[in-house]
């Protein structure tokens, strides 16, 4: 009986132990072959007005509107402006020190953001032309330039700038500027708020959509190849980010590189292994064709797009 007993409990130890290799096997083993989302989580902070024009209360709208172009790219995931505002209040941390490296990580970390979009206003101007025998009293011009910087939420270091410009000149509009929250517009002179506001939200707008596509120049798509079969393969990016006929340069990553005195993070080494070819895209995942001499590329390669 004895013997029974002792051979239930060894049996019983053998198996908490293969339970406790096989907790630490995953730990261990799993996220070297689990895939980072190709989704950049992204933080946009309010932009500032340093134009000198207390009458241009565009901050908001523009700030609104970037939001809204980027969250149109399946590529990138948009932290809430109102959760980032708490996150400022309860840190009591403000815009301009989050390029300290300690408080940029302590934010990503917060916020679940990767990258921090940190922008001005750096020209926000409206002009009104005097009747004349040769112009129409009334008619309107605006011009509005912004300026962003990207900010590495790991490193704390700007990773690049761009700009935008837009331009409105009309006599007339019927745009709403309460729809984009521009109520505040009394500072502004000549002309009726509605006009006023219109014309520069339009060429606001115009500036905004020239800056998006300047970021996804230094957002560049990325993904993973998360199966493959002979020359065929399969990257987690879908309808929306590709088309049939899309290329994208295949890597293999290396090593880690740290500075061996700040111990910043500066990056990671990569191989280039490879090109692939899409052929079939589906909403979460497209099909694509290795090119010839594919026998590097592997299942966890990240790919890019090619330019």
């Amino acid at each position: 009986m004895k013997l029974i007993k002792d051979a239930l409990t060894i049996a019983k130890l053998n198996s908490i132990s293969l339970l406790i290799i096989f907790t630490i096997m995953c730990l261990f083993v799993l996220p070297k072959i689990l895939y980072a989302s190709s989704v950049k989580d992204i933080a946009v902070l309010p932009f500032k007005n340093i134009t000198g024009n207390s009458g241009c209360n565009i901050e908001d709208s523009v700030t609104e509107m970037l939001m809204t172009e980027l969250a149109k790219n399946k590529n990138f995931h948009i932290v809430e402006r109102q959760r980032l505002t708490d996150i400022l209040k309860e840190t009591k941390l403000q815009m301009s020190g989050l390029t300290d490296p300690a408080n940029a990580l302590k934010f990503g970390k917060m916020t679940g953001a990767k990258y921090l979009i940190s922008g001005n206003i750096t020209l926000c101007a409206t002009e009104e032309s005097k009747s004349s025998f040769i112009i129409s009293y009334g008619k309107q011009k605006s011009n509005v330039e912004l300026k962003v910087r990207v900010i590495d939420l790991e490193t704390g270091i700007a990773i690049g700038g761009s700009e935008g410009k837009g331009s409105s000149d009309r006599s007339s509009t019927s745009f709403d500027p309460s729809v984009v929250g521009l109520n505040n517009l009394d500072n502004i002179s000549s002309g009726t708020k509605s006009e006023r506001a219109g014309i520069l939200v339009e060429a606001a707008s115009q500036a905004v959509t020239q800056l998006n596509n300047n970021l996804k120049a230094l957002f560049p798509l990325e993904g993973y190849i998360i199966k493959k079969d002979g020359d065929t393969v399969i990257i987690d990016i879908g309808k929306g980010l590709v088309s049939e006929g899309s290329r994208f340069e295949v890597f293999q990553m290396g090593e880690e590189l740290i500075h061996p005195v700040t111990k910043k993070k500066l990056g990671q080494e990569k191989t280039k292994v490879g090109e692939i070819t899409v052929d079939k895209v589906l909403d979460e995942f497209s099909y694509a064709k290795t090119t010839p001499g594919n026998e590097k590329i592997k299942v966890g390669n990240i790919v890019t797009l090619s330019k």
